[in-house]
């Protein structure tokens, strides 16, 4: 990560500081799942944990951030319920879904509407799932970076 003085110089973020500055939203009803999570990325995102889904709307109105992990099975919102939502204010988030084997059809239909990125079983792997958050950062970078070239080449 470069320091303060190269960033100001060279107006660059290393990869670990962009990544940080996506942010994170995770949304569960389970304050231990919520926990759990909130401490397992940490390190690597700027956190906006809830264990409400009505406030973890209002905490992506507030933040925008550009990752969304949410759990199917809430009161309130429903995690598709919650994303679609999401996708009407900033379609360019990325959204994956925790979600119990019997709701699969409901994943399914989520993924062909394109309200989920990709979705995770419950229990999880750790490390498949700090693996496709990274993933779901990249994704989210790549496709900031062509929106910008095409509104380039566009003169916008």
């Amino acid at each position: 990560m470069p320091s303060w003085k190269e960033y100001k110089e060279t107006g660059r973020l290393g990869q670990e500081e962009r990544l940080r500055r996506l942010g994170l939203l995770v949304v569960d009803d389970e304050d231990r799942i919520v926990a759990s999570l909130a401490e397992t990325f940490a390190e690597v995102f700027e956190l906006f944990p809830t264990a409400n889904s009505l406030e973890g709307l209002e905490l992506f109105k507030r933040h925008r951030p550009a990752l969304i992990l949410s759990d199917q099975r809430m009161p309130g919102l429903t995690g598709i319920e919650l994303f679609s939502k999401i996708k009407e204010i900033d379609p360019s988030t990325v959204r994956i879904l925790l979600t119990g084997y019997s709701d699969i059809n409901v994943v399914i239909s989520a993924l062909n509407q394109g309200l989920c990125w990709k979705y995770v079983t419950k229990p999880w792997d750790h490390d498949e799932l700090v693996s496709l958050l990274r993933k779901g950062a990249r994704t989210y970078l790549e496709q900031a970076g062509e929106n910008a070239a095409q509104f380039k080449i566009l003169g916008l």
